[in-house]
């Protein structure tokens, strides 16, 4: 059996490397030159840190990763209004994980600068995936995980109808020894009481930190017209939106405005969409953004990610055929990954709702 892989960020890479450990055949397709670009960081908790250890089995690279043990959630001035210790959670820097799990894999089974653009049929079977660059990559089973915006789903299933996630939120990191090895092993988060706004600051390592500021648009953002990122108008426009919203926030949070690069910085307009009916057709399967997207407030779509290339493997490799392990892997994931969805949007209502403070923003432990 000849594996193809659609998309190769954290999905398809634990994917790639669990089929390789089993000696599967695999080649999985990144669109980038080189994968380990874009986004910041994120939480990540037990469950997908044992994935992460079982990739690394037969490793000896070091694993990224900070461990993160407590969650402190202040208001507007300040003050504590709740505190809870954590158990197993990790911060992550996005380019720090893909550069390691590219490292779990030979440069042989690895494919950048590869976009996908159909599938190519015989017989009314999809026989390989074709890329923008004219090369073409056969196989027998084909993982689309290119992502919320994903080609294969939308050549398959049609265009999902995605949901507005009627709150935005701006990230970016920062260089601070100082603050960093203040709030070390600390994930700090700032709630305004009567609206939807809040800042959350994380360090990532001895002297970074990366920070997001979740906000209502209603209450200010940056106009439709201009909401271009790669212009400087964009950035000036983003600087003023974050120092506007949280001036009344306290010295801390605007020291890392101040210590900011907005020209790194951006605003991820959330938003999800209801469960699937099935993550496959004929002999195409979808994981993670592709087949599944969830609010941010859950903290859990790098965890799910990697939940599903887990299980989809094992799915393929302990049924007898494609449409038993499709349906198997499915039945496994499609409750926790519905609960995961209804969750986001209650936790974001919450944020939403003036008379709410105490928004957690990591799952409960019924989902974990």
């Amino acid at each position: 059996m000849k594996v193809v892989i659609l998309g190769g960020g954290i999905a398809g890479l634990c994917m790639g490397i669990y089929l390789h450990q089993h000696d599967i055949e695999v080649i999985v397709n990144e669109r980038q030159i080189f994968s380990a670009v874009g986004g910041h960081a994120f939480l990540m908790h037990h469950d997908g840190i044992t994935v992460l250890n079982e990739l690394a089995i037969e490793s000896k690279t070091p694993l990224p990763g900070k461990p993160v043990h407590t969650f402190i959630l202040r208001d507007a001035e300040g003050l504590i209004q709740n505190e809870k210790t954590l158990e197993d959670w990790q911060c992550f820097k996005r380019t720090d994980l893909l550069a390691c799990l590219n490292q779990f894999l030979p440069v042989s089974r690895l494919k950048n600068n590869r976009v996908f653009s159909h599938f190519v049929y015989e017989a009314d079977q999809i026989v390989a995936a074709a890329f923008s660059n004219g090369e073409v990559e056969y196989g027998d089973v084909f993982i689309g995980a290119d992502g919320a915006n994903s080609i294969v789903r939308q050549q398959l299933f049609g265009e999902v109808k995605f949901e507005p996630g009627k709150v935005k939120e701006v990230v970016g990191i920062i260089q601070h020894a100082g603050l960093a090895e203040s709030l070390q092993g600390r994930f700090t988060k700032f709630q305004q009481k009567d609206q939807g706004l809040s800042f959350g600051l994380i360090p990532t390592s001895a002297t970074e930190l990366v920070w997001f500021m979740q906000y209502d648009p209603l209450l200010a953002d940056i106009p439709e017209a201009i909401n271009i990122r790669n212009s400087e108008q964009y950035h000036e426009q983003l600087r003023q939106l974050c120092f506007n919203l949280l001036k009344d926030f306290p010295a801390e949070v605007q020291e890392v405005l101040g210590a900011n690069d907005f020209r790194t910085s951006y605003i991820w307009n959330t938003r999800d969409f209801d469960l699937l009916p099935g993550f496959h057709y004929q002999n195409v399967v979808l994981i993670g953004d592709a087949a599944h997207v969830a609010l941010p407030f859950t903290s859990a779509g790098t965890t799910n990610a990697m939940l599903d290339a887990k299980t989809l493997s094992h799915c393929l490799l302990n049924y007898p055929d494609l449409p038993g392990s499709f349906s198997a892997y499915y039945q496994l994931r499609a409750e926790s990954i519905k609960a995961h969805v209804n969750l986001g949007r209650a936790l974001r209502d919450s944020f939403l709702d003036p008379t709410s403070i105490g928004v957690i923003p990591l799952i409960s432990n019924v989902l974990k």
